[in-house]
């Protein structure tokens, strides 16, 4: 599962690192920032998926209940698509706005926008079937799936960057290459299903759950918050300088690839230790895999920077973009064990001071008084780590109540 998410991210991260290498900096402010705002999308769809694997498990391996089961969340997907898509609509008028009149960044949002409407209104729809293929311990061919058309993205992406010289024209082919591989991948793991007779439609009414909806949507706030973050800083980055834009979407775009998959480890964790009841034991084991996981990436960064390949064009860039991974562990993963092992509220009122308290007042500061690539992270670096010290905090509180709630007879 978190190799399915981490591919795609990859693949983007990729396309936008070489851009930004050859100066292409309009190219990278838009697709960069469309990247993420897609991002957003596929972290409300995280919650979807939980949402779906519940009630799978609840229909068990009965056929028909596991029709019944996908078909209703299909249902409550059609209706998160209008979230995704108003999000994506209100992000994307905001690059609009923060943009040079007359660059062909400004021009080319708008393009890019239309044109992944469609990935945007699907996404939640994939991740219903993913989770389906999930529960059917189909995991090795949704990943298959999910690398091929990946693959395909970043040929054709790479293609793109060095062939197409209109700023324009290329936004526009690489959201049309993204949409094209979003539809590809859906259509193929509904056929898949279709001939191992769990024959579904597709496109279902809308249910409009307020209980359902606020569900998965709480199921994924962290990750919406953060990638919200992101957003902003990326719309504040453009207000900038089309350079700076481009040096925060191109950062933005590799700490996505690295995070973003992470939340799995903590949200498997959590599972492991509601069912073996050994809540410490799954929370230090949470957070020893994500720290494995980000050294040796933390590593080939280190090595790049020895070796004059910045992949970020900033050394101190990089430096604080490492340093961001260091504290992962307690991170976005912990707050995704938080959620599953001691309920959704576990963590939330750190959650929000952090994001939406501190966070935009740091980086009104750092537009007003430090206006750079640097300073927007170091924003964004003392946030995340205060983050972690609230979830650190959560923990030790969820641990003590578990504790006390054992010795109750």
């Amino acid at each position: 599962m978190v190799l399915a998410q981490l591919i795609p991210l990859a693949a983007s991260f990729a396309i936008v690192a070489v851009a930004l290498s050859l100066g292409r900096n309009d190219f990278v402010t838009v697709t960069g920032t469309s990247a993420t705002i897609a991002g957003l999308g596929a972290l409300i769809n995280v919650g979807v998926g939980v949402g779906t694997l519940r009630d799978l498990a609840q229909a068990r391996n009965d056929p028909q209940k596991t029709v019944l089961a996908v078909t209703r969340n299909l249902r409550i997907a059609s209706a998160i698509s209008f979230i995704v898509l108003s999000i994506s609509l209100i992000a994307a008028f905001g690059l609009w706005l923060v943009l040079p009149a007359g660059s062909p960044a400004r021009v080319g949002i708008v393009f890019a926008f239309l044109l992944q409407v469609p990935s945007f209104l699907i996404s939640p729809h994939t991740s219903v079937l993913s989770s389906t293929f999930q529960h059917l311990d189909r995991e090795k061919e949704n990943f298959g799936i999910t690398l091929s058309r990946s693959f395909v993205a970043v040929v054709i992406g790479l293609g793109v960057v060095f062939l197409v010289e209109n700023d324009v024209l290329a936004i526009s082919l690489q959201a049309a290459v993204a949409t094209a591989m979003a539809c590809a991948m859906l259509m193929e793991r509904w056929r898949r299903l279709g001939k191992s007779n769990l024959r579904l439609k597709l496109m279902q009414s809308p249910l409009f759950s307020r209980r359902e909806i606020w569900d998965r949507v709480l199921n994924s706030l962290d990750g919406a918050v953060f990638m919200v973050l992101f957003i902003v800083a990326q719309l504040i980055a453009a207000s900038i300088s089309l350079e700076v834009g481009a040096q925060i979407a191109t950062a933005v775009a590799f700490c996505r690839t690295v995070i973003i998959p992470l939340k799995m480890i903590g949200i498997t964790a959590g599972r492991m230790a509601l069912r073996e009841d050994e809540t410490p034991e799954f929370a230090r084991a949470s957070i020893v895999a994500t720290a494995i996981c980000v050294a040796p990436v933390i590593v080939v960064l280190g090595v790049t920077l020895i070796l004059g390949l910045n992949p970020l064009s900033s050394t101190l860039l990089s430096l604080l973009v490492a340093t961001q991974l260091l504290v992962e562990p307690l991170a976005g993963s912990m707050f995704a064990f938080l959620k599953v092992a001691f309920g959704a509220k576990s963590g939330l009122v750190g959650l929000l001071a952090s994001y939406l308290v501190v966070a935009p007042v740091l980086l009104v500061v750092a537009r007003l008084v430090t206006p750079t690539a640097v300073g927007i992270w170091i924003c964004l670096l003392g946030v995340r780590i205060l983050f972690t010290i609230t979830n650190a905090v959560a923990l030790r509180q969820g641990l003590q109540r578990a504790k006390v709630d054992a010795l109750v007879p």
